[in-house]
Protein backbone atom coordinates (compact mmCIF):
# COMPACT_ATOMS: atom_id res chain seq x y z
CA UNK A 1 0.00 0.00 0.00
CA UNK A 2 1.72 3.44 -1.01
CA UNK A 3 0.92 6.52 1.37
CA UNK A 4 -1.45 8.45 -0.64
CA UNK A 5 0.16 12.61 -0.58
CA UNK A 6 -2.78 14.21 -2.51
CA UNK A 7 -5.00 14.41 0.26
CA UNK A 8 -3.76 16.04 2.75
CA UNK A 9 -1.59 18.04 0.51
CA UNK A 10 -5.30 19.07 -0.99
CA UNK A 11 -5.87 19.86 2.53
CA UNK A 12 -3.10 21.73 3.10
CA UNK A 13 -3.71 24.22 -0.36
CA UNK A 14 -7.64 24.57 0.39
CA UNK A 15 -6.22 25.87 3.97
CA UNK A 16 -4.02 28.61 2.23
CA UNK A 17 -6.74 29.55 -0.17
CA UNK A 18 -8.86 30.27 2.74
CA UNK A 19 -6.40 31.90 4.46
CA UNK A 20 -5.74 34.04 1.37
CA UNK A 21 -9.64 35.04 1.23
CA UNK A 22 -9.86 35.95 5.09
CA UNK A 23 -6.22 38.21 4.63
CA UNK A 24 -7.77 39.83 1.18
CA UNK A 25 -11.27 40.21 3.07
CA UNK A 26 -9.19 42.27 6.17
CA UNK A 27 -6.72 43.90 3.84
CA UNK A 28 -9.60 45.59 2.19
CA UNK A 29 -13.10 45.06 3.44
CA UNK A 30 -16.19 45.28 1.34
CA UNK A 31 -19.27 47.14 1.78
CA UNK A 32 -22.81 45.39 1.03
CA UNK A 33 -24.36 42.18 0.41
CA UNK A 34 -23.08 38.79 0.78
CA UNK A 35 -22.45 37.32 -2.32
CA UNK A 36 -24.44 33.62 -2.85
CA UNK A 37 -21.28 32.11 -4.26
CA UNK A 38 -18.92 33.16 -1.81
CA UNK A 39 -17.92 29.79 0.44
CA UNK A 40 -16.87 29.19 4.36
CA UNK A 41 -13.42 31.70 4.51
CA UNK A 42 -14.97 34.47 2.34
CA UNK A 43 -18.41 34.58 3.22
CA UNK A 44 -18.57 37.84 5.45
CA UNK A 45 -18.99 40.93 3.39
CA UNK A 46 -18.05 43.30 5.67
CA UNK A 47 -15.09 42.56 7.75
CA UNK A 48 -15.56 41.28 11.29
CA UNK A 49 -12.82 41.13 13.20
CA UNK A 50 -14.19 38.30 15.32
CA UNK A 51 -15.25 36.05 13.11
CA UNK A 52 -12.37 36.32 11.33
CA UNK A 53 -10.09 34.94 14.22
CA UNK A 54 -12.15 32.29 14.32
CA UNK A 55 -12.27 31.52 10.78
CA UNK A 56 -8.15 32.01 11.08
CA UNK A 57 -7.88 29.35 14.07
CA UNK A 58 -10.19 27.05 11.80
CA UNK A 59 -7.76 27.18 8.77
CA UNK A 60 -4.90 26.75 11.40
CA UNK A 61 -6.38 23.39 12.88
CA UNK A 62 -7.26 22.39 9.59
CA UNK A 63 -3.62 23.05 8.48
CA UNK A 64 -2.21 21.08 11.36
CA UNK A 65 -4.28 18.51 10.79
CA UNK A 66 -3.12 17.83 7.39
CA UNK A 67 0.73 18.36 8.19
CA UNK A 68 0.06 15.44 10.45
CA UNK A 69 -1.26 13.12 8.19
CA UNK A 70 1.21 14.04 5.80
CA UNK A 71 3.98 13.49 8.18
CA UNK A 72 2.16 10.40 8.70
CA UNK A 73 2.32 9.52 5.25
CA UNK A 74 5.87 10.15 5.21
CA UNK A 75 7.28 7.91 8.12
CA UNK A 76 4.76 5.20 6.31
CA UNK A 77 6.99 4.99 3.32
CA UNK A 78 10.22 5.40 5.16
CA UNK A 79 8.90 2.37 7.06
CA UNK A 80 7.84 0.47 3.60
CA UNK A 81 11.32 0.93 2.63
CA UNK A 82 13.07 -0.22 5.21
CA UNK A 83 10.85 -3.36 4.91
CA UNK A 84 11.56 -3.70 1.56
CA UNK A 85 14.64 -3.38 1.21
Amino acid sequence: MVPNFSVPLNGLQQATMDLDKIAQRIASPKQGARSSNEENAGAASVTDPARDMVLMAQVENTAEANLRVLSTHDELAKNMLDVIG
